[in-house]
């Protein structure tokens, strides 16, 4: 399985994903760059940007 269907799939299932859990759970450091790729194909993702810690991180999730 791609990155790109391993995302999509997760996406699918779960509806968010953030970078370190793309990291944690599949090993995908460039989420980002995969979600790019996906939105290239059509599939519409939307970004939002959440309040970290120490600094933001974005949030990816299907559009309804």
């Amino acid at each position: 399985m791609t990155q790109s269907q391993t995302v999509l799939t997760h996406l699918t299932n779960n509806r968010k994903i953030t970078s370190i859990e793309a990291i944690g759970l599949y090993g995908i450091t460039r989420l980002a760059a995969v979600v790019h790729t996906l939105n290239k194909r059509g599939v519409l993702i939307t970004t939002t940007t959440k309040t970290g810690v120490k600094a933001p991180y974005a949030e990816y999730s299907l559009e309804k």
